[in-house]
């Protein structure tokens, strides 16, 4: 088996390398044919982002009631994309929820240029209308959630985590290179740094009668050891936030080294009145990556996804933490994929009646789904399920459940810029549909020169 192991990171590698080279994958775009069939009825719309390598783009999708997608829109944000095809990596990086809807407006950040966005949303149909671009207050901004200010849900608060940089580790043995260099990562990298303002979770005001999102002030920043936000949430009942923040991996390895990681945290914060205090985290040694994550409504629970750690802790690509009583623990672990190798478990979604759990796998393309009970503990594994249509390794991305519960969407970021469509059964999903983005297909193969992020909707009352 570790031969299989070793094989499929040399292949993994190879593809990595002679993708540099700007050479596009031969294949046949996924995009639904529906010129001989009916549209069926429009749902209601989802909405991701382009995030090239210049300006950033809204993309709004129809949501037909077989499941599938289209009457695809564009709606440039006024700021610039996150993507580098030509950096380490083609320049890939985590973050969840950077596109949110919050009443009848949609937010979605500009990594490029350290912007935020606001557009108004017109739910009758669908269309966005630009609103107004702020500063993040940092710089690479990732990821962000809103709550109510009070009842009246007149104003929102919204948080916005930035990451910064993602200093990184790649390859084995004497390939190993560390970035952003030798001398960079041999620091002593828990001492205060300049840089430290740029990793940041802000807070912001969002007045729902004019869409004005206005600056607030800084609610935490954070040194250069356990790397900057990946995603941040307001607890259900708003009393707390909790943010992950990315660590440094060592990727690209088939045995990821502890000397050469640097540990993820996961933060908790209580929340009042627009200030945080009795700061926790957690964190554990030979875990990192950590992105995306879900607060279970009972507001203690939380489910953490590791996309980067050491073989000996390979059941860890799904952790439960349980904040209680001023502090975090661990309360279980658990393997994600279906896969001998680690499967890079990155992203999440949580069904409304928090029954279910769904886990997204960047390398391996699958969907794991877990059953909860009434305690928001994970009971068993109920599936595991890949992704078809054009599938190259690391390529999937952000989850989002469809509101009459019935259809999971996930995103083809990285190479293939499509959104897929799993139709959710008793035993987890099925994959059903492929659609491939009108506004990028040209580049699909080509990683990175787009990296789509954020996937949020609605559905017509």
């Amino acid at each position: 088996m570790k031969t299989l192991q070793m094989l499929i990171i040399v292949l993994f590698t190879f593809f990595a390398l002679t993708a540099c080279k700007n050479d596009k994958k031969e294949k046949e775009v996924g995009t639904v044919d529906t010129k001989e069939s009916i549209t069926p009825k429009t749902l209601g719309f989802i909405y991701t982002t382009t995030n090239g390598e210049s300006e950033n783009q809204v993309v709004q999708l129809a949501r037909y009631e077989d499941g599938t997608l289209g009457e695809e829109k564009i709606y440039p944000t006024k700021g610039k994309g996150g993507s580098n095809h030509t950096a380490p990596a083609h320049g890939d990086y985590d973050g969840q929820g950077n596109l949110k809807i919050i009443d009848n407006y949609l937010l979605t950040t500009n990594p490029g240029d350290n912007t935020i966005t606001v557009f108004n949303l017109n739910k009758s149909n669908g269309t966005l209308v630009f609103n107004s671009i702020v500063n993040s207050e940092g710089k690479f901004p990732l990821t962000l959630d809103f709550a109510p200010v009070d009842d009246t849900k007149q104003e929102y608060w919204v948080v916005v985590g930035n990451q910064w940089a993602t200093p990184t580790v790649l390859y084995d043995g004497e390939e190993l290179k560390r970035y952003p260099s030798d001398e960079w990562l041999s620091q002593d990298l828990t001492a205060k740094d300049e840089s430290d303002k740029d990793r940041s979770v802000e807070l912001f005001k969002l007045d729902t009668k004019t869409g004005k999102l206005t600056f607030v002030k800084t609610l935490a920043e954070y040194t250069r050891e356990n790397g900057g936000p990946a995603d941040v949430k307001f607890s259900p009942d708003g009393t707390k936030i909790a943010v992950s923040t990315w660590g440094i991996p060592h990727f690209f390895s088939k045995d990821p080294q502890l000397k050469e990681i640097h540990s993820s945290r996961v933060y908790v914060y209580d929340f009042n009145q627009g200030g945080v205090s009795n700061v926790r985290y957690f964190e554990e040694e030979g875990l990192s990556g950590a992105v995306g994550f879900h607060w279970n409504n009972n507001s203690k629970n939380i489910y953490i996804t590791y996309f980067n750690i050491i073989n000996a802790k390979s059941e860890n690509g799904l952790v439960v933490l349980k904040d209680d009583e001023g502090k975090v623990t661990k309360a279980s672990n658990h393997r994600t994929g279906k896969s001998e190798f680690i499967d890079e478990a990155c992203w999440t979604a949580i069904s409304k009646d928090q029954k279910r759990l769904y886990v997204c796998s960047y390398i391996t393309n699958e969907i794991t789904t877990f059953e909860l009970d009434e305690n928001g503990n994970v009971t068993k594994t109920l599936g595991v399920e890949r992704r078809q249509g054009y599938q190259p390794n690391e390529d999937s991305k952000d989850l989002y459940i469809s509101p009459d519960n019935e259809y999971l969407y996930m995103l083809g970021s990285f190479f293939s810029y499509s959104v897929n469509t799993l139709k959710i059964t008793d035993d987890g999903v099925k994959y059903m549909h492929q659609y491939t983005l009108k506004e990028t297909e040209k580049e699909v193969g080509n990683p990175g020169v787009y990296d789509l992020v954020g996937l949020d909707g609605f559905d017509f009352q």
